[in-house]
């Protein structure tokens, strides 16, 4: 009778699990540099409507950002703290589900809040300029 499995195979099978798992927990990490300074994005239906800087002080700051739906005015506060930002709860006649507060605290640039029926989303972003900002090839293909 021959093995299905040696122990070669078990340790490969261990390490690509070991791996992955690391892998989940680094790459966000390896991703976002610790001392770049980081802008809160506001956009609703794809339009930029706010961007303020994403503050790192001890004691809560809110920020309240004027926003239309509907050709009526709304008021969006967003509370910072420690470098997280957090969108609090929007009118219930706009957006009928809290999922939008409910997400928490963000600080990442691979982070986002989104409140679906007012297409508002929020996002984190670094003030870290890229090596190819200000060029206009994006692919060189030969």
């Amino acid at each position: 009778m021959f093995k299905i499995m040696t122990k070669a195979d078990k340790i490969l099978i261990l390490f690509i699990l070991v791996s992955s798992i690391a892998g989940i927990f680094a790459i966000p990490k390896l991703l976002t540099s610790a001392n770049s300074a980081k802008q809160v994005v506001v956009n609703v239906a794809g339009e930029e409507i706010a961007r303020f800087a994403l503050m790192n002080a001890p004691e809560s700051e809110f920020k309240e950002v004027p926003f239309k739906v509907n050709e009526k005015e709304y008021m969006a506060r967003f509370e910072m703290k420690n470098g997280k930002v957090m969108l609090h709860r929007l009118p219930e006649d706009i957006v009928p589900l809290s999922i939008h507060r409910d997400m928490g605290w963000i600080s990442e640039p691979y982070q986002m809040i989104v409140a679906l029926p007012v297409k508002m989303y929020v996002a984190v972003e670094s003030d870290v300029p890229s090596e190819n900002e200000g060029s206009d090839i994006d692919v060189i293909i030969y």
